[in-house]
């Protein structure tokens, strides 16, 4: 693999002396982190069928936008190569990327405060994205919506097969559990166009943010941005924090006050929250059968994630009319 690392480094840096590290994080990607000169950055070579020139093109700019907007968190920077490029194509046409490192450690979610700081920083970051114009004619990544084209091995034929010869263990229960959510999906009478749209990161999780002093000052995993409705990104932030802290009302109530401190939004969006969840999570779900066709052991994640769905959908309709309380004083 450093065969593959030497190659990256040979387009950002004259000298080749250096040392790499592994990440606890990069399941989509190959990362290291590249310590030279007493410096450090991310080398990251990317997953062949989730990143493209335009993909990586829209993650630069929404980065380097983001930097320029003085924040109080920081995002990945992409470093120039020395023919002045963002990124470099290797020789078997995959894509890689240097980016400058930030220090810290994922934020822990144990407590009122920290939980309202998340809910800050989702709404800042949602915030800061509304004002990002982009190109009508460009390249806007891919809507959670679109379940089907969420990975390019993840069509509807091949999720049919996959579920028709499972290599997974999925009981008859959750298989039928997931058959209602995507008929629920695709039969709704609800239209997603009449939401406000915008670039949403659709994977602000604390698991890709960084923490320090207290406070949240990263954010990273720029690999699933894409135009989408502008309240998906606070639906799965907020279906994060009722995983995260085991369904706490007085957790999901901070982290809705911090939100609403950065970023508000209408009625008609808060009732599209059932459906947005649904679409999460089938788009999460089809992402790892996209990852088991391209040859990822997928079980655990794929389980896990499934589950989920399932805790929260039922936790939701336990606690409908709660949570349409906490959502409506804080949010609209």
């Amino acid at each position: 693999m450093n065969i593959k690392f030497d190659e990256v480094l040979q387009h950002y840096f004259c000298e080749a002396k250096y040392v790499l590290k592994a990440v606890p994080f990069g399941l989509t990607n190959t990362t290291q982190v590249l310590e030279m000169n007493g410096q450090k950055y991310i080398v990251r070579i990317y997953n062949k069928y989730m990143k493209t020139i335009d993909s990586i093109e829209l993650e630069t700019q929404v980065t380097t936008f983001l930097d320029g907007r003085h924040l109080s968190f920081q995002v990945p920077v992409f470093l120039h190569t020395l023919s002045g490029e963002n990124f470099v194509v290797l020789n078997d046409g995959s894509l890689a990327a240097i980016t400058n490192f930030i220090e810290g450690y994922i934020p822990p979610l144990s407590d009122l405060k920290k939980a309202k700081h998340f809910g800050r920083l989702v709404g800042t970051f949602s915030s800061e994205m509304s004002k990002l114009q982009t190109k009508k004619d460009g390249y806007h990544g891919i809507s959670f919506s679109k379940i089907y084209d969420i990975h390019p091995l993840a069509n509807r034929q091949s999720i049919k097969t996959f579920f028709e010869n499972t290599p997974l263990e999925l009981s008859d229960e959750m298989y039928s559990f997931y058959q209602r959510m995507i008929t629920d999906v695709e039969t709704s009478n609800l239209s997603l166009e009449v939401l406000p749209s915008q670039l949403v990161h659709h994977d602000l999780l604390i698991y890709n943010l960084l923490s320090r002093d207290d406070e949240i000052i990263g954010v990273l995993d720029f690999d699933f941005m894409g135009m989408d409705a502008a309240f998906m990104e606070l639906a799965i932030s907020f279906n994060h924090m009722i995983q995260e802290s085991e369904g706490a009302l007085d957790m999901i109530e901070a982290f809705l006050q911090g939100h609403s401190t950065e970023r508000k939004h209408s009625t008609l969006e808060i009732n599209y929250l059932p459906l947005l969840t649904q679409i999460y999570f089938i788009a999460v779900l089809h992402f790892y059968i996209g990852q088991h066709y391209a040859g990822v052991t997928i079980e655990q994640n794929f389980n896990f994630m499934l589950n989920q769905f399932e805790r929260n959908i039922n936790w939701l309709h336990k606690h409908d009319l709660k949570i349409q309380e906490l959502f409506h004083r804080y949010l609209v």
